[in-house]
């Protein structure tokens, strides 16, 4: 049977996985806030393109694929650390 250590989470893991989980978590926020404010009236013709609803409009359009590009990052650091305490075990 192998001992096998679970290798420890850096700070670069660590701040990668909050923003990612952040950022699906206000993109999902700013959805159910539209879901609502149109079920409410918040229609193009009463004013939608006007105060903070543009960016509300917009801010999944952009935090959602941003997040899958840091989880793809997170990944790609995760398997090079992997990579990096494998070889050291095999020496």
């Amino acid at each position: 049977m192998t001992d096998e250590t679970p290798q420890p989470t850096s700070r670069v893991q660590r701040a990668l996985a909050f923003i990612a989980a952040g950022l699906v978590i206000l993109s999902i926020v700013c959805f159910f806030v539209l879901m609502i404010g149109t079920w409410l009236g918040a229609g193009a013709d009463q004013g939608s393109g006007k105060g903070i609803w543009p960016t509300i409009e917009l801010l999944p359009l952009g935090a959602l694929p941003l997040a899958f590009v840091l989880i793809i990052v997170l990944l790609a650091v995760n398997l090079v650390g992997r990579s990096r305490q494998n070889r050291k075990a095999g020496r």
